[in-house]
């Protein structure tokens, strides 16, 4: 019987540190109150069971649904990158682009998207990638019964294959909110 008290309290003294760790909060989480709103210039698209994502550096950190206001919540672990990258999807949405915004020093704030996102364009007229702020790879989708794909050779024979045809990116017969792409970080806004 001493055998197992020793057994025990062994365990005890070994297990008690982990058990009282894992029960800290963690104080450098984010919690984001969001909402979700139609674009006043289109408001056909819904926002009620829309997903939406948080990614930071390619890892979705979070992911929530919208109620039927447009409103939900995140709680976000400690972010590694300088960017969080919100995008939203759901039924008739392809995985689209909502927001790039930089790293906050605040612990928890709150947040309004629209859905299709805000357009922002440059003193040339030109449409601004959300994500990396620059216009000179940004390609209007167009949605077609038949989208185009054109192939490239190289001079050592490889073949690639793009969506970019006659300056618009091709997208399919099914429309979507997005009206941009950004070939340089392959995303639709």
């Amino acid at each position: 019987m001493r055998r197992f008290r020793n057994g025990y309290l062994i365990l005890i003294l070994l297990a008690s540190p982990l058990l009282l760790s894992g029960f800290r909060q963690n104080t450098s989480a984010y919690i984001i109150s969001g909402h979700l709103r139609k674009n006043p210039s289109d408001p056909s698209w819904y926002i009620e069971g829309v997903n939406i994502l948080v990614k930071d550096d390619n890892e979705v950190l979070a992911k929530n649904t919208t109620d039927s206001k447009g409103d939900f919540e995140l709680i976000l672990p400690s972010v590694k990158g300088k960017h969080l990258d919100f995008f939203a999807t759901g039924l008739g949405i392809d995985t689209l682009l909502i927001a790039s915004i930089e790293k906050s020093e605040s612990s928890s704030f709150e947040m309004t998207f629209y859905i299709p996102g805000v357009i922002k364009r440059n003193v040339l007229t030109r449409v601004v990638c959300p994500k990396c702020k620059r216009s000179n790879h940004v390609y209007e989708i167009w949605y077609g019964d038949a989208p185009v794909v054109t192939t490239r050779v190289s001079k050592s024979g490889a073949t690639t294959y793009s969506p970019i045809y006659k300056g618009k990116y091709q997208g399919s017969c099914i429309v979507q909110p997005a009206s941009y792409y950004c070939d340089r970080d392959k995303l639709k806004f």
